[in-house]
């Protein structure tokens, strides 16, 4: 009798029940927006973007680019719903696009507060700094590509896995913001003919605008983090001369297993950090007149060379700025905590007075298919 009652339940509960709930609405009646863009015009009034996929099968356009003007982010998804033709969905956000002009001004943070303190919304979208208008990223058209949020978000995640930039969610901004012993890092892309990944923007402890990297100093600066992703790099190897615009003193190899060893300590009122860095090489290209099969100790040895000069000049620009993208503060935490406390609410200032000491080790595995 209980079963034949649990049976009768269950069918009650698969074809009674659904016609009594309320019907979802059809995909072409949704707005799942996908990127957010944040920008100063001209007259530093703000500009907010979104874009949307389109589903309806009449329409030519398979994407929808909104602008708005407002003061809030939440002002301004109201603005949204008014032009859009669906009902909105703010949890599918892919990219967050920040104007540099926008970055320029100290309280720029202040503006994202509503994504982490609305339960609605994503913190896992990739955010970027577009070295230029917003609206120029926002509404171009990649010709064989997806849309452009998947096609950003692809782009940034790609070329991260392949140590070429790095990535930032709002959920790591949010960390590194408040984390003392470290600053901020952010992507940085520009619109050329086709968008282009440009480096990095770091940023100081209070999140305004402090430098920018270049992408071989985004490279160097992932190692010095210790992120665990392989690298490619092309480095001057000795003091040859340009031969009818030919280089002959260039060497490109893959570094693998690379891996970053970080000593920390306080001598006479500084903090001193050694940082070593143990990789293996696999050559890709040689324009140099180095005999390979004879000289693979000379070549690491140059190698070595070269890699500490641009780690040196690398961190010469960090303490420069009175910044920490590399976390060196997070050691000095664990490691010199009582000379840490001390300083931690003026960290950039404290590090810059440090001496930082950087070393390189390489291991040829692989010289090519050539000999």
């Amino acid at each position: 009798m209980k079963r034949l009652f649990g049976l009768f339940l269950l069918l009650f509960s698969l074809i009674i029940l659904p016609s009594g709930l309320v019907q979802p609405p059809y995909m072409e009646d949704t707005m799942f927006h996908l990127a957010f863009g944040i920008d100063l015009n001209k007259e530093n009034d703000l500009e907010f973007y979104e874009s949307s996929p389109v589903f309806s099968k009449e329409a030519k356009e398979k994407e929808e680019i909104v602008e708005v003007r407002a003061k809030t982010i939440r002002q301004s998804r109201k603005e949204f719903d008014v032009r859009g033709a669906g009902v909105s969905v703010e949890s599918k956000l892919e990219v967050l696009l920040i104007g540099k002009k926008l970055l320029q001004n100290p309280n720029w943070l202040s503006l994202l507060d509503v994504f982490f303190r609305d339960t609605k919304a994503t913190v896992n979208p990739r955010i970027i700094i577009v070295d230029g208008p917003v609206s120029e990223i926002m509404n171009f058209k990649a010709k064989d590509k997806p849309i452009t949020p998947i096609y950003l978000k692809s782009m940034i995640d790609t070329s991260n896995e392949k140590g070429e930039t790095i990535k930032t969610t709002l959920q790591d901004l949010h960390r590194q913001i408040f984390e003392k012993g470290l600053t901020p890092s952010i992507p940085n892309i520009k619109l050329k003919k086709e968008i282009t990944i440009t480096g990095s923007t770091l940023l100081n402890e209070k999140g305004g605008y402090s430098t920018s990297l270049n992408p071989q100093e985004t490279t160097l600066l992932q190692i010095l983090k210790g992120d665990n992703v392989d690298f490619s790099f092309t480095l001057p190897i000795v003091n040859g001369k340009k031969e009818n615009t030919i280089y002959r003193n260039m060497l490109s190899f893959n570094a693998r297993n690379a891996k970053t060893k970080i000593h920390t300590g306080y001598s006479h009122g500084k903090f001193t950090f050694d940082i070593h860095v143990k990789m293996i090489m696999e050559l890709t290209e040689r324009l140099s007149p180095i005999n390979m099969s004879h000289n693979n100790d000379k070549l690491e040895k140059m190698v070595e060379e070269q890699l500490k000069t641009q780690f040196d000049q690398l961190i010469k620009k960090i303490l420069k700025h009175e910044i920490d993208p590399i976390g060196l503060g997070v050691y000095a935490r664990a490691y010199q905590n009582k000379h840490y406390e001390q300083v931690q609410d003026r960290w950039g200032r404290a590090l810059g007075e440090a001496s930082i000491n950087t070393s390189a080790e390489v291991t040829t595995r692989s010289i090519g298919a050539i000999k």
